[in-house]
């Protein structure tokens, strides 16, 4: 049996959404969210940014956990790049798996991947945490200043 439950994470406001599956274990997704806060639009430096993602377990000791985590591509058409907008103007930015953004953090298709793990409870609950490395690419000065956002859904699947 697989359960999905929404959760709202904003970029720059960024979001997320939970997912349950098989096994006795019951899990759950949080997040601290990706505020970029202000970019400097003249400069061609990348603003960057980490933030965390937290899958709570609960159960009996012992218990196997075997989840995936996966980003939608959030209002763009595809995950490179990922578009923020503050209406009609937009940022383009990107989630990665590591700190040298070297792997899109998406759900598994168009060269992205997606976090899985695999794991006994040692105790309950029981918290595993994820980096999300967020990237604002510089030399993007053709916008102008205003609040970019964008949603995303983070599907935990166990």
């Amino acid at each position: 049996m697989t359960n999905r439950r929404p959760f709202l994470l904003l970029l720059a406001g960024f979001t997320l959404l939970t997912a349950q599956a098989f096994g006795t274990a019951t899990c759950s997704i949080s997040s601290s969210g990706a505020a970029f806060g202000s970019y400097n639009s003249i400069g061609g430096t990348n603003d960057n940014v980490v933030a965390t993602i937290t899958v709570t377990c609960t159960g009996n000791i012992g218990d196997p956990v075997n989840s995936s985590i996966a980003l939608s591509q959030g209002g763009a058409s595809s995950f490179s790049p990922r578009i923020m907008t503050a209406g009609s103007p937009q940022l383009d930015y990107n989630l990665y798996l590591d700190a040298l953004h070297t792997t899109v953090w998406g759900d598994g298709t168009g060269g992205t991947s997606t976090v899985s793990d695999s794991y006994t409870l040692s105790s309950s609950p029981n918290q595993r945490q994820y980096n999300v490395y967020g990237v604002i690419g510089g030399g993007q000065n053709t916008d102008p200043a205003g609040s970019y956002t964008d949603t995303l859904v983070a599907t935990l699947t166990y």
